[in-house]
């Protein structure tokens, strides 16, 4: 029993799910909300799209997961979990969610508006679509990251009927992270098998090649990541110098940038991999998307609060090692990606 349970943990990433609660949540803090209650419940509801996201996502890319050596040890592809358990998994948390988001609108938390309906409706449909058809065309990571800023925009759009510049910078920047997460850093960390699939996706077009263990990695591949963490440093700095009465401490910006510097130099460090190790690309991913996360808090304790600035700094990290190692062994070490 014991057994199953930590296999079903993994197949739902329980240990992501502090990570996953942010973005919609960052979305209405990003419109000023600041009370406990919505604010739980937008974590709440962000979870339960990461669990229909990944879960189902399992369920599409079962098929190709078989053709990789480092994924045999996943619920699905090791067969210790049914795949039609994930689809009604999927299935659940997306109905529990809708459930969670018209109750909490009629019971007066959020505003009774259709706007946050159609914006999360659009977020599932781009992001089912890609967990669909991703595979199938270069380029659909842009779906994904597309699905990924319209779930931020929903975050803003439930406790605001207007939409601000602060909003549409973080929905950019969760755009942005998402796109590089799936198709840069997750291209290279499939890279030893996506081919296989036939798959030609960003990395595969732009000469990234796996061969005998061996990563070729070409200078317009290296040039394009550095130019999306550029931008991505250029957006997270923008509220502190170009929204005018943006509030902020001096230490912030200084304080970014040393985050910022950390991303570049991880970012630097896996594009020098000459060894295709999966276990090392997927632990510089993972710290990277911590930085990343932990830059926006930051940039927003002016806003929001140093307390709950704090407490988003901090408790993905906490949650992270805590559940990776319950259901891994390892605090740091991440496996499913």
């Amino acid at each position: 029993m014991k057994v199953k349970i930590l296999e079903y943990a993994r197949l739902i990433t329980i240990n992501q799910w502090g990570v996953a609660s942010l973005t919609a949540l960052f979305g209405a803090l990003s419109a000023g909300e600041l009370d406990f209650l919505p604010l739980f419940i937008l974590a709440v509801i962000g979870v339960m799209a990461t669990v229909y996201s990944s879960v189902f996502n399992d369920y599409c890319d079962l098929e190709l997961d078989k053709l990789s050596k480092g994924l045999r040890e996943k619920p699905l592809v090791s067969g210790s979990i049914p795949r039609i358990h994930a689809l009604y998994i999927s299935v659940f948390v997306l109905i529990i969610a809708y459930i969670i988001i018209i109750l909490t609108m009629y019971l007066g938390i959020f505003n009774l508006s259709i706007t946050p309906i159609i914006v999360v409706t659009a977020s599932a449909l781009l992001g089912t679509l890609y967990d669909l058809y991703g595979k199938k065309f270069v380029g659909s990571d842009v779906v994904s990251g597309s699905a990924a800023a319209l779930f931020c925009l929903f975050g803003a759009t439930m406790v605001s009927e207007t939409i601000s510049n602060l909003t549409i910078i973080i929905s950019s920047l969760v755009f942005l992270q998402i796109f590089y997460l799936n198709a840069f850093s997750g291209g290279l960390k499939d890279a030893d098998h996506d081919y296989l699939y036939g798959i030609k996706n960003i990395v595969y077009r732009m000469g990234v090649r796996v061969e005998n263990n061996k990563v070729t990695i070409t200078k317009s591949f290296s040039f394009v990541l550095l130019l999306f963490q550029a931008i991505s440093a250029i957006l997270l700095l923008m509220p502190i110098f170009y929204l005018k009465g943006f509030p902020y401490f001096y230490w912030q910006p200084l304080l970014m940038l040393l985050l910022i510097i950390g991303i570049f130099f991880l970012t630097i460090k896996m594009l020098r991999i000459k060894t295709f190790d999966r276990d090392q690309i997927r632990k510089i991913i993972s710290i990277q998307e911590f930085l990343r996360f932990m830059v926006v808090p930051i940039m927003l304790i002016g806003f929001i609060g140093i307390y709950i600035g704090l407490f988003l700094i901090t408790f993905p990290f906490i949650w992270f090692v805590i559940f990776n190692r319950i259901i891994y062994g390892s605090a740091l070490k991440p496996k499913r990606m």
